[in-house]
């Protein structure tokens, strides 16, 4: 759905995330004939200066729903307002169907890696002499002037939430992994897998070129009717964690099929070392210990991911583990803990499920912790010399604490405290 498509029609905005809070300034200016807002969580100095209404008001009122990515989608209302006729959308759906046709479009998705390969495919891009535009799900709304809209080609990391409602087709789709998450949200594996895969095809529509790593059996077998092509790592060192290699390996395939010449495996290898934060991020901590933080390892694939590169490196691991239990399946984790010598892995559990996942996955508890700074002075104090500290939590943050980058923080400034021995 187009921006235009929203004038003269009736439009509820299903939360003011900050993906709406960017677009409504585009919203407003297509002159839909009426706008509010549901959100009961906002203050009246918050709504925008829009009228509210509740969902079951709007749902029955509106012609077209604008979706906040987070705002629940599988609830009666809305179903039940789709099945009369009511058109959804999202701020991504808006903006990549009034994309304009000289630009190249590239979307990225996945359980785990989304962010990391986006990020890769600019930089590569831009190593290469290419002009990107990078925005998306990892923090920069499509709509937001953080970025630059008018490069030829724009890449978004698109999330489950966000696909679910997506009505346009990139010509370059990448899908990094598929594994259990969300299912809270999705309300089943079947379901989440089909959110994901609107990226690759939808409504009748599929991406041109769809890029998929070989590795990844789950993410190929969504993706056979695809004809998708599939990514192979080059050879590195045991240092590097093999899912870097394997988004650096994605990006440069992409950036290739954008035009880029003469990345190789040692540009593969190289951008490779490059890291975001709370990606398995090397951080101050005791110089008799390394010290990673994997704070966005926030369900059990992604968590597994990461502690078997620490197992390459044959060191004594303690993992900071616990958040909001979505019903996600702890099976890739438990599966990756039996790989592990008897006592060179050992947890210290976080509210609110850190204990559950440990006694599922098999992982002796150290000590358990109400705070990340807790669960830090815990760690040190039961880490052996040369061991590692991973806060590697296999499930979100609670919504209490607030987001995956308030953990990161304490993470990081307790890890320094000990250092500093303050």
């Amino acid at each position: 759905m187009r921006v235009d498509d929203l004038r003269g029609r009736r439009v509820a905005l299903l939360g003011l995330g900050i993906d709406v809070r960017a677009a409504l300034p585009a919203i407003m200016a297509a002159g839909p004939s009426e706008l509010v807002v549901v959100d009961e969580s906002l203050t009246a100095r918050e709504h925008e200066g829009l009228p509210v209404a509740s969902l079951g008001a709007a749902t029955r009122n509106a012609e077209i729903l604008v979706r906040s990515p987070g705002f629940p989608r599988y609830v009666a209302p809305i179903g039940d307002a789709i099945a009369g006729g009511t058109m959804m959308t999202t701020p991504v759906d808006l903006w990549a169907c009034s994309l304009p046709g000289n630009q190249r479009l590239v979307m990225v998705t996945g359980t785990k890696g989304k962010s990391t390969t986006t990020d890769l495919i600019g930089h590569l891009a831009g190593r290469s002499g290419l002009q990107v535009g990078v925005a998306g799900n990892f923090g920069i709304p499509v709509f937001s002037d953080a970025w630059d809209h008018d490069a030829p080609i724009v890449v978004i990391e698109v999330s489950s939430y966000q696909a679910s409602d997506l009505h346009n087709v990139p010509e370059i789709a990448v899908l990094t992994s598929l594994a259990e998450d969300h299912l809270d949200w999705h309300g089943s594996y079947e379901q989440y897998r089909s959110d994901k895969l609107r990226v690759v095809g939808n409504d009748g529509r599929a991406a041109t070129h769809v890029f998929v790593p070989r590795a990844e059996a789950a993410a190929i077998d969504a993706t056979r009717a695809f004809s998708a092509n599939l990514v192979d790592v080059p050879e590195h060192a045991l240092r590097l964690p093999i899912h870097r290699v394997q988004n650096a390996a994605l990006a440069a395939r992409v950036v290739g099929a954008l035009g880029a010449t003469g990345i190789g495996d040692a540009e593969i290898l190289d951008a490779a070392e490059r890291f975001l934060p709370g990606r398995l991020a090397t951080c101050a901590g005791p110089a008799d210990g390394l010290w990673i933080d994997d704070a966005l390892a926030t369900n059990p694939s992604a968590a597994a991911a990461g502690l078997a590169w620490a197992r390459s490196l044959d060191r004594p691991t303690i993992v900071l583990l616990g958040g909001v239990d979505r019903g996600v399946n702890p099976s890739p984790l438990k599966e990756e803990i039996a790989r592990w010598p008897t006592g060179r892995i050992r947890a210290v559990t976080l509210p609110d499920n850190g204990a559950a996942l440990a006694a599922a996955c098999g992982i002796e508890v150290v000590s358990a912790a109400e705070t990340v700074p807790d669960a830090v002075a815990g760690a040190a104090d039961a880490l052996p010399r040369n061991g590692i500290v991973m806060f590697s939590p296999a499930a979100p943050t609670p919504p209490a604490v607030g987001t995956w980058k308030i953990r990161s923080d304490a993470f990081r400034a307790a890890a320094a405290a000990l250092r500093d021995g303050s």
